[in-house]
């Protein structure tokens, strides 16, 4: 295999007299064309640092003030090169020289800066295998017709296979460069347009390099050597990985990676002792209803599906029976392996003869040995423009399982106007214009004038937003670390509706047509609020301007005693279904084991909230889970003083729920207990507890809760607090107990 040559690329920036000419406006001022080939030489540098990081890069400025090169002193004046005059792969530091252009402004020679280009190329390079680019950003000044110099350096660009590109910014008129391109092949333009679409992309270029190569199998004895290539894939953002900032502060010369490493560790989630489950005791297992069935990686090995690498014809079908919306992956083309003449021959005759008789070819593919068979339908397309070949676009077909059936209610028949408005409303949006062209063809005696077509929107133009934002983002931030994300601003603009097609919807008045055809109107969801007693509690609180409320004098719409529920319906089962009905309403339902609540030690907090929120067979399970973690908080308490920040954990755990739930003696009993608490690790855990404000439950976070904001203060605060409220209090059978409200809510 050939050693693959190497890329360089050498950026030479007019920043003379004539580029400081303004040539449009911007947010910060006028724009010159200085700025716009520093723009787009910035772009090039992002690109290559990026998505080809080990593309070489040199970038030099003519036209400057100064002078810093290694032929100043042979009279090359006006050319400084950046970044100390290295040529070399992109890094942070190429992006800063950018940031710091040199003062220009003074008259500039495109020759003295090819001179010095190709003098660092050549000494970069000497004998090693490079594919050398020089890109020119300048206008038509700064080259003089019949320049000897400029001659030369155009014959060590064909001595050395150095190409140039010269890009004219701002300028309708080539001008001297234009007998330049034309005498040799290693010059050619490029348009201001399509490099800065070509820097502007955010993707890695890739190469017409095949996925796979194989046999079309068509028969017994016919077979035709084929290979598929990546016709479009899917471009997503890359992965961000973890970091130890701890590691990257370190010296560099202490310092040995900043990865983060990940172990992972398994436990049984029942197990109170929380002990790690060993390699060899783990096993993996497919769900069959609500039981678990074990496989082994023997029995794995023996289930899989074997077959060798193949594309094997099944057989063909009409094309109007394959559609788009039947692709389940990206689209891929097969076509003749490259160099073999008569599978070339073979596949044109095939593809020929397919799209006269409107075939598409149903065929079995497997891309490797033993991969999963795939369905496809090869589609043929014949050569386009170009150099562009026929070939087959592969589709991949779904199976019956991977078919979804959506059933959906019979809308009502349009009617002719319906139809009418509709069409207009596609017609204004369409985003193909036609407008007549000068081409002129003579068809017999009558000539018809051609129609070229273009389209407004198209998606090969199109960038992606959500990349291009984020690229900008991360270069910035690496330049500057305090950097802030910015706005979405221009990037959206590439996925907005078109101008002229707003112009039509606008001058058709389709909204307004559209509205009144159809009577559009907006339906609103109702939403159900389930209503609790501590909002019945403090409205009425706040209403009767009371501390306590008697809820015996609450009555709360919609809301039924469940055992008048219960009577209610039994009474109506009685009577409609007779002798029977009474029979069966006489038996008892079946009666259900009780769960078995359990809160680990190794996953308390999850293992809580998942028991409150248990509601199955209409069982509470928030008593026995709110028992449980108390009983673990406590064991991580007196268990070592490590463990206190998960019992810390455990505890603001255990008060969000029970202030979920309405829990509030529960909770506020058990933070009395840990207050008074008479071992020393107990103590210790209560300041933890005082210093994140864990403490009791208030009657503003419960309506049911009798402790007022300002005990919850004293209690956090060790504080003996006494009731301003105490002696003009009214007896106690005039109020109820915290005790009796639960019980009553209950």
């Amino acid at each position: 295999m050939a050693w693959r040559a190497k890329d360089m690329t050498f950026i030479l920036l007019d920043v003379g007299r004539t580029m400081q000419d303004a040539v449009a406006s911007g947010e910060h001022g006028k724009v010159t064309k200085a700025d716009m080939a520093l723009r787009i030489t910035r772009n090039l540098v992002q690109q290559k640092l990026l998505f080809n990081p080990k593309h070489e890069v040199g970038i030099a400025f003519f036209g400057t003030v100064g002078t810093c090169n290694a032929l100043q002193a042979d009279g090359y004046e006006r050319v400084v090169v950046a970044c100390d005059g290295k040529v070399d792969v992109p890094d942070i530091d190429t992006l800063r020289c950018l940031s710091a252009v040199p003062a220009g402004g003074e008259e500039s020679d495109a020759v003295n800066g090819l001179i010095v280009a190709l003098d660092l190329i050549i000494k970069r390079t000497r004998d090693q295998k490079y594919q050398k680019t020089i890109r020119v950003l300048t206008d038509s000044n700064s080259i003089a017709s019949g320049d000897q110099d400029l001659l030369e350096c155009v014959r060590q660009f064909e001595v050395t296979g150095t190409k140039l590109a010269v890009t004219l910014v701002a300028t309708a008129v080539p001008g001297p460069w234009t007998p330049i391109v034309q005498a040799s092949p290693q010059v050619e333009f490029t348009p201001l347009e399509a490099l800065a679409r070509s820097c502007s992309l955010c993707v890695k270029p890739v190469e017409q390099r095949a996925k796979v190569r194989l046999h079309l199998v068509i028969g017994p004895e016919l077979s035709i050597p084929v290979a598929v290539y990546t016709h479009t894939t899917r471009v997503s953002f890359p992965t961000l990985k973890k970091r130890s900032k701890l590691a990257a502060a370190m010296p560099k010369e202490h310092q040995r990676t900043d990865n983060v490493v990940v172990e992972r560790t398994y436990h049984l989630a029942d197990d109170p002792d929380g002990e790690e489950v060993k390699q060899e005791d783990r096993i993996k297992g497919h769900k069959y209803g609500s039981s678990i069935v074990p496989m082994s990686e023997y029995d794995e090995a023996a289930l899989m599906y074997t077959c060798e690498r193949t594309l094997t014809a099944l057989g063909f079908a009409p094309a109007d029976s394959v559609g788009p919306e039947s692709s389940m992956r990206q689209v891929e083309a097969v076509a003749a392996d490259k160099g073999d003449a008569r599978a070339y021959c073979a596949m044109e005759s095939l593809i020929e003869a397919m799209l006269d008789e409107r075939r598409v070819l149903i065929a079995r593919y497997s891309f490797r040995k033993n991969a999963p068979p795939k369905m496809v339908a090869l589609i043929p397309r014949g050569a386009g423009r170009g150099d562009r070949m026929s070939c087959l676009d592969m589709q991949y077909l779904p199976f019956t399982e991977d078919i979804r059936e959506w059933t959906c209610a019979s809308l009502p028949e349009p009617t002719a106007k319906h139809r009418d408005v509709v069409s207009a409303l596609v017609d204004a949006m369409n985003l193909e214009t036609a407008h007549v062209g000068s081409t002129t063809h003579q068809a017999g005696a009558a000539g018809a004038t051609l129609e070229n077509t273009d389209e407004l929107l198209q998606p090969e133009d199109t960038h992606n937003p959500a990349l291009t934002r984020f690229y900008r983002f991360l270069t910035q931030r690496a330049v500057d670390p305090a950097a802030k994300v910015p706005n979405p601003g221009a990037e959206l603009r590439n996925v907005e509706r078109p101008a002229r097609v707003l112009e039509r919807l606008r001058t058709a008045g389709l909204t307004n047509l559209l509205k009144g055809t159809f009577g559009l109107h907006k339906v609103e969801k109702q939403v159900k609020t389930k209503r609790f007693w501590r909002e019945a509690i403090a409205e009425k609180r706040k209403a009767w301007d009371l501390e306590e409320v008697d809820t015996k004098r609450i009555k709360v719409e919609g809301w039924v005693k469940k055992s008048e529920k219960e009577e209610e319906e039994k009474v109506k089962d009685e009577g409609s279904q007779g002798l029977h009905g009474a029979i069966g309403a006489g038996m008892a339902a079946p009666v259900e084991p009780l769960p078995r609540v359990h809160i680990g030690s190794v996953h308390p907090e999850r293992d809580f909230e998942r028991w409150l929120a248990h509601r199955a067979g209409g069982i509470d399970t928030a008593v026995q889970a709110i028992e449980q973690m108390r009983d673990v908080i406590e064991r991580l308490i007196e268990e070592d003083v490590d463990l206190h920040p998960k019992a810390l954990s455990c505890l603001n755990t255990l008060r969000r729920g029970c202030v979920r739930e309405g829990e509030v003696l529960a909770f506020n009993d058990f933070v009395r207990r840990l207050r008074f608490g008479e071992t020393k690790r107990r103590a210790q855990f209560w300041e933890r507890a005082r210093e994140a404000s864990l403490g009791l439950v208030t009657d503003a976070e419960v309506a049911t809760s009798t402790v007022s904001t300002e005990e919850a203060r004293a209690f956090l605060a060790n504080e003996v607090y006494v009731s301003p409220q105490k002696a003009s209090a009214p007896p106690a059978a005039a109020t109820l107990s915290e005790m009796d409200l639960e019980a009553m809510i209950e």
